[in-house]
């Protein structure tokens, strides 16, 4: 555990880091994940405003924040605000509403959701989410109050290995360098063109635009292009070009053929704009964020609490869950629920007819994820190298978490690679041990990087049903029924967007405005 009760002493087991078949697996029920011990560990002591410094990450900043906890009764039956789910989400949403009496109530035996990460000295091994906006985005805004320090990425965000040839550079320079034939040259360079021309549109719709809400914004970017896949707009590619552009777009866990075509310029994007894209990322792991806020709301926020039933009455909204087999209800003057769209439709009674029909058309894709730690000394091929496309390999994606501590001083020993599997790559490995995971990743990023696998000294392996929800053909329709104003019932997640963790934060904290309607 990492947190408990104030009149427990809680513990979590440290990990030697020795092992290279270190593995866990889960299947997540609602943005969360199982248990993972994790290096160092917290204790909250006699108050739920006492917070004793876990593995050196939270800055003295935050005891403003944990001043500001109300000495709320977790235990009561009746709560301002109900929180369910214990993600990067609903521990936003219950952060948000700190000054009031909130419960935020999650599945599993941990929080964080599929934000995860283990700390290994100046290194953390990493299993989710890992770059995030800039100052001015929701997020940002979120760890300058966490007083949480992140630093842009130095290293190159788009390079490409294929077929043993690494390239980091622009579009001429994997034009010119990639081992292609003349034809699938020829593709490239006339789908590349059109793919810019298609992502020049996308950062003109993307622009805000004065007086916009966020909503409408959002309406905007769904819309865009949204009355195709991504396969029928970019046209029919040589397999070795459809392999180029499948490993970029799977990071969404959904295949070309599926995504709206918008949605998948709007991924290029993403890569090719490091000033207004995800550039930045959080030295000792993205679980610093998460971590901080369960810090903060302390006794306020349980785990293992399985929600099975939301349903709004008439001065309140009745909450009931399960906990150590024990069937409990507790009542709310609101509720955010910041769980999957499934899950969510599964426990809220009373949805209207279009909003359940559309939360029933959200889609999801599975990710397998490893974890790869390295113990080198000497500065490496790799170091200036942040993100890697790997098409033809067992994972469509490796990212150098150590990359944004090299700088001028002294090397950093030893690197942090996280690579997955995503959508249709994933699924192939199904039949597979973790062990047998752990060893293919091992080879294939010894084959982008030769000599690393000399190096190894752990692997972590997670597998997830659930992986990020994408944007199919027609996803903007859905929007207004998604968005809808629920009354009581706040409804909030990533499912809701497509700004990944900003709309996490974004639509954790329109909710808890929404809450904020009935308290006073």
């Amino acid at each position: 555990m990492l947190f408990g009760r104030p009149d427990e002493v809680v513990r979590s087991p440290t990990d030697s880091g020795a092992s290279l078949s270190t593995t866990w697996t889960s299947n997540s029920a609602a943005l969360s994940i199982a248990f993972v011990p994790v290096r160092g560990c917290v204790a909250i002591l006699s108050a739920a405003s006492s917070l004793v410094s876990y593995y050196d990450i939270l800055v003295p900043q935050c005891t403003e924040v944990i001043a500001s906890l109300s000495t709320v009764d977790a235990s009561r039956a009746t709560h301002d605000v109900v929180v369910v789910g214990g993600g990067l989400t609903g521990l936003t949403a219950a952060w948000t509403l700190r000054d009031r009496d909130v419960l935020l109530l999650e599945e599993s035996e941990r929080f964080g959701g599929r934000i995860r990460s283990e700390r290994r000295g100046p290194l953390s091994l990493n299993l989710g989410a890992h770059v995030f906006g800039g100052k001015a985005t929701a997020t940002g805004r979120l760890l300058d109050a966490l007083a949480i320090k992140a630093r842009d990425v130095p290293g190159a965000l788009a390079a490409l290995s294929l077929d043993g040839r690494l390239v980091a550079g622009g579009p001429v320079q994997l034009l010119c360098r990639l081992p292609l034939s003349l034809r699938e040259r020829a593709t490239l360079a006339r789908s590349g063109l059109r793919l810019r021309l298609a992502v020049r549109r996308y950062a003109a719709v993307a622009q805000e635009r004065p007086g916009e809400s966020a909503a409408a914004r959002q309406q905007r970017l769904l819309d865009f292009m949204d009355d195709r896949s991504f396969t029928s707009f970019i046209g029919p590619l040589p397999p070795t070009i459809d392999a180029l552009y499948r490993c970029t777009l799977t990071r969404s866990s959904g295949e070309p053929e599926e995504l709206a075509a918008g949605y998948g310029v709007g991924y290029f994007h993403l890569v090719w704009n490091r000033e207004g894209g995800l550039g930045r990322n959080i030295p000792g792991g993205p679980a610093t964020i998460t971590d901080a806020l369960a810090a903060a709301l302390g006794p306020r926020a349980r785990r293992g609490a399985r929600v099975i039933r939301i349903a709004e009455q008439a001065d309140g909204v009745a909450v009931t869950y399960v906990r150590a087999g024990e069937r409990r209800t507790v009542q709310a003057r609101a509720v955010v629920v910041a769980t999957p769209a499934d899950v969510t439709r599964t426990v809220v009674q009373g949805l209207p007819n279009e909003t359940d029909e559309a939360l029933g058309a959200i889609r999801y894709g599975p990710y397998v994820v490893g974890a790869i730690r390295t113990n080198e000394t000497e500065p490496s091929p790799w170091d200036g190298l942040y993100a890697v496309a790997t098409p033809k390999r067992s994972f469509s994606m490796a990212f150098n978490m150590a990359n944004v501590l090299r700088g001028a001083g002294p090397r950093v020993p030893g690197s942090s690679f996280m690579v997955y599997a995503a959508a249709g790559l994933a699924r192939q490995l199904d039949g597979l041990r973790d062990e047998e995971v752990a060893a293919r990743f091992v080879a294939d990023l010894n084959g982008v990087f030769p000599g690393v696998g000399q190096h190894v000294v752990e692997t972590q392996v997670l597998r997830l049903d659930r992986g990020l929800p994408h944007p199919t053909v027609g996803r903007g329709r859905l929007q207004t029924a998604l968005t809808r104003d629920l009354g009581r019932i706040a409804l909030a997640g990533d499912y809701l967007g497509s700004w990944y963790t900003d709309t996490c934060v974004a639509t954790a904290e329109a909710a808890a405005a929404s809450a904020r309607r009935f308290l006073d």
